[in-house]
């Protein structure tokens, strides 16, 4: 018979296409994890021992290695470690210059954003990262801080899921701006894929809306929603069987439409009167919990006006994405949104801030890691707040420092560049200054030469135990 699934002409060695699945590994191009054995009993993903260099999933017991969800988005937090190299590009005077030197618009938005990271005093610095740290995290302040203590306390159930509904509550007001702004790029998109018949009416529709409404502002605009646009949208793929693009668009709108109506302000006030008028809350929390949400409001609605450094930013990214920075520059836009996007991961147990700033004529990059919960011993003992802060300082190089704070005490490692390891009592002095300064003790202070990068999951080992359980991805 011919050998039709051979290429060339068989040879004499007629043994030749006999495969030894037991001895075969490792070779190039797709491998078969599973070759089925009727000899023995095997793995169903080929492998026979616990946790493989590559996986990321729950292998320790010697069971099924599959990669889990929660695995797979540790590991793409090491990727995430590389972005005040690439904000760089974006932050060095010099780089940007050179990166927008052919688009008019971008270049004076990058000059702009640039302007607005610029310091010239500790005073003007400090004010600067708490506007940055204030726009990237959402729950920061003494009103979340009093919640985040009542939460990890041993409070009544029905208090702590008074106070979760009231987290939930406050991300769906916070964020009314922006649903607003996705349901008009929607209703702008659906109005252009709708039959000319009905795009005028649709139309109509749509600026009944206020789009420029405040945070908290929902009823009117929910109004429009629920009794004319949902039911307009309904009747339209009804009528038209058109059930691709405009029925996705109208299911999206319809999502954003329903955290944008539970962000409204009378029934975040409900929500906050329901958890603060508890006898046990008023017990554990510490401080005036309606003046600090008073505070926090008002501090939001102020981020909210003009334009901010986390607007600009987003501005500028989207702009070098779409290729107006050239279009050789389009990946590494590309590479910084996803990184960003980590931040957005339900996954994420962490807090990420990016600080870029420019200091007395010196550029720097950095990123902070922060565990608001890290572990302790025993329930009894004090809360325990660890951090991962790598930042780079222009022509000095990069830093490292890994610090936990618990009862007002530090424990603290600084990994510096080699040219500055024959001043570390120097350091030593100035990093205990600046703690007392600060009402801070210090308990440790390591200052060593930093050697290579200190990843997340070097910082924080405790992120692996939450992979336990079953989670698997397809």
């Amino acid at each position: 018979m011919a050998n039709i699934l051979q290429v060339t002409s068989p040879s004499v060695n007629t043994n030749r296409n006999i495969i030894d699945t037991q001895g075969v590994k490792n070779e190039t191009g797709p491998q078969i994890q599973n070759p089925v054995d009727p000899t023995r009993v095997v793995r169903a993903d080929g492998q026979t021992g616990g946790r493989t260099g590559t996986a990321t999933g729950e292998g320790t017991y010697s069971i099924i290695d599959y990669e889990s969800n929660y695995g797979a988005f540790v590991q793409k937090l090491e990727d995430a470690l590389g972005l005040p190299g690439l904000l760089k590009q974006v932050f060095s005077q010099d780089l940007a210059a050179l990166l927008f030197s052919g688009e008019e618009e971008v270049g004076e938005l990058a000059k702009e954003l640039l302007a607005s990271v610029r310091a010239e005093s500790p005073e003007e610095l400090l004010q600067l990262l708490k506007e940055q740290q204030a726009a990237q995290a959402k729950f920061s302040g003494p009103l979340f801080d009093g919640i985040r203590n009542l939460l990890s306390s041993n409070a009544p159930d029905a208090l702590k899921q008074s106070a979760l509904a009231f987290l939930k509550g406050y991300n769906d007001f916070s964020a009314g701006e922006h649903q607003l702004k996705q349901m008009h790029t929607l209703a702008d998109d659906m109005s252009k894929l709708m039959f000319s018949a009905f795009r005028e009416d649709f139309n109509q529709l749509a600026d009944l809306m206020d789009w420029d409404a405040a945070n908290g502002d929902t009823g009117a605009n929910a109004e429009v929603i629920n009794a004319r646009l949902i039911p307009f949208l309904s009747n339209y793929i009804s009528r038209t069987h058109d059930y691709g693009p405009i029925r996705n668009a109208t299911m999206l709108f319809i999502f954003h439409a329903v955290k944008y109506e539970n962000g409204g302000l009378d029934r975040l006030m409900q929500l906050f009167d329901r958890m603060a008028g508890s006898r046990e809350f008023q017990q554990i929390y510490k401080g005036d919990a309606r003046e600090d949400l008073d505070s926090t409001i008002q501090s939001l609605a102020h981020q909210n006006q003009g334009k901010s450094f986390a607007d600009m930013f987003s501005s500028l990214l989207l702009k070098g994405a779409n290729g107006q920075a050239g279009l050789e520059n389009i990946q590494h836009f590309y590479d910084v949104f996803n990184g960003m996007l980590v931040n957005e991961s339900v996954y994420l147990p962490l807090m990420h801030i990016l600080m870029p700033f420019r200091y007395q004529d010196k550029e720097v990059m950095s990123e902070m890691w922060v565990d608001p919960d890290a572990k302790k011993g025993s329930e009894d003992e004090p809360r325990k707040i660890k951090m991962l802060l790598k930042f780079e300082v222009q022509s000095l190089g990069r830093f490292d420092l890994l610090m936990s704070l618990q009862n007002r005490q530090v424990d603290m490692q600084l990994y510096v560049p080699e040219r500055l390891t024959g001043q570390k009592e120097d350091i030593q002095s100035s990093v205990t200054a600046i703690l007392k300064k600060n009402g801070l003790g210090l308990n440790k202070l390591l200052v060593r030469k930093k050697e290579m990068d200190i990843t997340v999951k070097e910082a924080f080992p405790e992120l692996r135990q939450k992979e336990r359980g079953i989670n698997v991805r397809i």
